[in-house]
């Protein structure tokens, strides 16, 4: 399912690409749906396919939440790596997200940068 959620999933949120990554991993722990899609852009998701889209974004974040609860809760997310382009428009970020289990993973997102708003891409 990880494997999934790195190939939907690609940036977001105001400030820095690092603050879009960090909202959506807190949101998903929490189940919020609601804060985890305001990560997410749909900018490339054509109107006809939107509802499709929203509802991905739903399952990723349940799947989320649950393999957190199942490693013991969130710990901490680490940038590891974050590569802006020099137009500023689009970035990617290697983040390892740590479980309170002592477990971690690593997954990759692209981000872009919407009207200021760092947000992950959903392809």
């Amino acid at each position: 399912m990880l494997a999934l959620f790195a190939l939907v999933l690609a940036a977001c949120s105001g400030g820095k690409p690092e603050s879009a990554i960090e909202a959506f991993y807190r949101a998903a722990a929490k189940g919020d749906v609601e804060k985890a899609t305001e990560q997410i852009s749909f900018a490339q998701v054509p109107a006809a396919q939107m509802v499709q889209a929203k509802g991905k974004v739903q399952m990723i974040v349940g799947e989320m939440q649950s393999r957190i609860n199942a490693n013991d809760g969130l710990d901490r997310i680490e940038m590891e790596q974050v590569t802006v382009d020099e137009a500023g428009k689009a970035a990617q970020v290697r983040a390892r997200i740590k479980y309170k289990n002592g477990k971690d993973q690593t997954q990759v997102h692209k981000l872009v940068n919407e009207d200021g708003t760092w947000k992950i891409l959903l392809k």
